[in-house]
């Protein structure tokens, strides 16, 4: 099921104003692609952009990372997590700048990170820690399509209310046929154009269609990243009240818990009050 977007859904995004992706990126990839980076002129290129620098260190020493040890500095971070963590958040930071022209795109990024934050936590506790990076721009990013597309068509105000109402997985078919795109391929392009991980461009894509991804997939992470996602959301919509998940847990959870090779849905429940419990205890 990997993802290829169709020529009009490609012809919408050509539509947005993003800006490129900044100077910094360049730089840091121009480095990272020497027989041996140096790791100081990554830390630099990163400290010179402000706004970057200021994102990351807040990443880093948010609950999602839950440092013992606060990070200080650039060249801390990139000695204490290595350059390729740094760099997938360097490419976070950039990316949510970009959009920062989104309308209400702000609630989107306070509930997105929440979800990321159990997202981490669940990889973790599913015995993946080595998917907890993936996770998490999965799960900050798992929406993102929704307000790039209220940018663009006025009338996709009518596709939020039902989504708030319904849940997300109930409006793919409306927004196809009335936009000829949905949230998910609009996510999927965005952070398949700004070179995210191939897995998390899957996830984002394919998210509203877990059973057929978690038999199909090109990508055994992008199934795995679909059910940490779906359920980081099940714990975050515990304290996110905008956050309508009920009616999707209801459809999938007996083939997440399959997937998970537990006996039945009921017996998921302990593993999300397990997140719950790891992010309160890092909150």
């Amino acid at each position: 099921m990997t993802f290829v977007a169709s020529p009009a859904e490609q012809r919408i995004l050509d539509q947005l104003v993003i800006p490129p992706q900044p100077d910094v990126l360049l730089r840091v990839a121009a480095e990272a692609k020497k027989p041996e980076p140096n790791l100081q002129v990554i830390a630099d290129a990163i400290a010179e952009d402000i706004s970057i620098a200021g994102g990351v260190m807040h990443v880093i020493n948010s609950a999602a990372y839950r440092r013992a040890v606060p990070i200080s500095n650039i060249s801390h971070a990139v000695r204490a997590l290595g350059f390729r963590r740094v760099y997938s958040l360097v490419r976070t930071v950039a990316l949510r700048n970009a959009l920062a022209h989104c309308p209400g795109i702000d609630s989107f990024w306070q509930s997105g990170s929440r979800v990321a934050e159990a997202a981490v936590r669940t990889a973790e506790l599913l015995g993946r820690p080595d998917l907890a990076d993936q996770a998490y721009l999965c799960g900050l990013f798992h929406l993102v399509g929704a307000p790039v597309l209220a940018g663009l068509f006025p009338a996709y105000d009518a596709i939020l209310t039902r989504a708030e109402v319904e849940g997300w997985a109930t409006v793919g078919d409306e927004e196809r046929q009335r936009l000829g795109t949905s949230h998910t391929a609009v996510g999927a392009l965005l952070t398949q154009r700004w070179h995210l991980p191939e897995a998390v461009v899957e996830a984002i894509a394919h998210q509203h269609e877990a059973v057929q991804l978690f038999n199909q997939s090109q990508h055994a992470d992008s199934a795995d990243l679909v059910a940490v996602l779906k359920l980081a959301r099940r714990v975050a919509a515990r304290e996110i009240q905008s956050m309508v998940v009920d009616i999707e847990w209801d459809q999938l959870s007996d083939a997440l818990a399959d997937y998970l090779a537990v006996p039945n849905a009921a017996a998921l429940e302990p593993f999300l009050d397990q997140i719950a419990q790891k992010m309160s205890a890092s909150a």
